[in-house]
């Protein structure tokens, strides 16, 4: 059984890029993948803690490793996550 991978999006309050991590992590939910969770770390939580790779926001860590800093495509991102969207995806 493969193991469950995390995606982490960091994001702060009055940053304009940050609207548009939340969409894009809205989206990659709603793809139903059991095997990705998906957590969006708001770093104006009080209980937000801010790995020493993320230093701009939105930053993208996939398994604690920085696979984007800004927003990616969404195409990118969902090849890079491997699926092919809503409809399919890759093994």
């Amino acid at each position: 059984m493969k193991p469950r991978s995390v995606l982490e999006i960091y994001v702060a309050p009055g940053c304009i890029a940050s609207e548009t991590a939340r969409n894009l992590a809205s989206t990659i939910r709603t793809l139903g993948r059991p095997d990705l969770e998906v957590r969006l770390v708001d770093l104006d939580e009080p209980d937000a803690v801010l790995p020493a790779a993320v230093f701009a926001v939105p930053t993208y860590l996939l398994d604690g490793r920085v696979i984007s800093l800004g927003n990616p495509d969404e195409s990118w991102l969902l090849a890079r996550l491997g699926t092919a969207g809503p409809t399919g995806g890759t093994d």
